[in-house]
C-alpha cells in the first residue's frame, strides 16, 4: 500500500495548491506562496534522490544516475534561492547575475537529462527482455516523440524566438522544452521495462519517473499557454512544476524501498526470495 500512496502523493500535494492557490486569487500572498511552494518541492525532489543515492553502492549505474538527477534538483534549488537577493532578481538589470541564473536553469536541465539517460539504460544493461523488442521500443519512442514535440514545440518555438530576439532568459525555457522532449523519448525504455516488470515492485520507480517526466511536459505546455483557461494569475505552470519535482520524491523513495525488500528477501530462505517480491506489488 505505501507505493501507491507515493504515487498518490503528488496528485494529492496538486490539488491541496490549487484549492489555496485558488483561495489566494488576486492576493499579495498569492506570490510568496508560489514561491515557497517551489522551494518545498524542490527540497522533496532532492530528498527523493538523496534517499535513492542511499540504496546504492559506490560506483553503481543507478547510483550515478540518481546522483545526476539529484543535481540537477540542486542547481535549480540554489537558482531559486539566489532569486531572494535583488541583483538576480528577474526584473533586475545586472546581466552578470541574470547570466549565473540562467547557467544554473542550463544546468540543472542537462544533469536531469544525463540521469534520465542513465536510467533509461539500465534496462539494457540489466539485460531485461522489453515486450515487442528493439522494433517495439523504436515505435514505442517515435509515438512519445511526437506527442513530447506535439505539446512542448509551441513553447520552444516561441522561447527560441524570444531568444534570437536578444532576450536571453528565454534560453532557459527554450532548453527546458528541448531537454524534456528528448528525456520523453529516452523514457519510452522505461515504460516498457514498466510494462514487463508489471507483476512486482520493481515497476514503481520506473513508472514514478516516468510520470515525472511527463508532468515536466506539461510543465512546458503550461507556461506556453498561461494564462490560458483559468483566471489570470492562476499559477498553472506551478501545479506541473510541483508535480514534475512531487514524482521524482517519489521515484527516490520507491527505488530505496524496492532495493531494500530486495536485500530483505536474499536473506530469507529460498522458497520465499524474489517470488514473494514480485507478488507484493502493493
Amino acid at each position: 500500500m505505501r507505493f501507491r500512496w507515493l504515487a498518490l502523493f503528488p496528485l494529492l500535494f496538486a490539488a491541496a495548491f490549487c484549492a489555496v492557490a485558488w483561495w489566494l486569487l488576486g492576493s499579495e500572498a498569492l506570490a510568496p506562496f508560489n514561491y515557497w511552494q517551489r522551494i518545498l518541492v524542490r527540497l522533496l525532489g532532492i530528498a527523493g534522490c538523496a534517499a535513492a543515492v542511499s540504496a546504492f553502492e559506490r560506483g553503481d549505474h543507478l547510483r550515478r544516475a540518481w546522483l545526476w538527477l539529484g543535481a540537477g534538483a540542486v542547481a535549480i534549488l540554489v537558482r531559486d534561492l539566489l532569486r531572494l537577493m535583488p541583483a538576480f532578481d528577474p526584473e533586475s538589470d545586472v546581466l552578470a547575475a541574470q547570466a549565473v541564473v540562467s547557467a544554473l536553469g542550463v544546468l540543472s536541465n542537462l544533469c536531469q537529462l544525463v540521469g534520465v539517460w542513465m536510467l533509461s539504460r539500465s534496462w539494457k544493461m540489466a539485460a531485461i527482455a522489453l515486450p515487442g523488442g528493439r522494433s517495439g521500443a523504436l515505435a514505442v519512442a517515435g509515438v512519445t516523440a511526437a506527442l513530447a514535440v506535439a505539446v512542448a514545440g509551441p513553447g520552444a518555438l516561441e522561447s527560441g524566438r524570444a531568444v534570437a530576439a536578444g532576450d536571453v532568459g528565454s534560453l532557459v525555457l527554450l532548453v527546458s522544452a528541448v531537454v524534456d522532449v528528448i528525456s520523453l523519448c529516452l523514457v519510452a525504455p522505461l515504460l516498457l521495462t514498466a510494462v514487463s516488470l508489471r507483476a512486482g515492485l520493481f515497476v514503481w520507480p520506473w513508472a514514478l519517473i516516468t510520470a515525472s517526466r511527463l508532468s515536466w511536459l506539461l510543465y512546458d505546455a503550461a507556461v506556453a499557454l498561461e494564462p490560458g483557461p483559468l483566471p489570470a494569475g492562476f499559477p498553472l505552470s506551478e501545479v506541473f512544476r510541483g508535480l514534475g519535482m512531487n514524482y521524482l520524491f517519489a521515484a527516490g523513495l520507491a527505488q530505496l524501498l524496492v532495493v531494500r525488500q530486495v536485500r530483505r528477501a536474499s536473506v530469507r530462505p529460498a522458497s520465499g526470495g524474489l517470488a514473494e517480491i514480485q507478488t507484493h506489488g502493493s
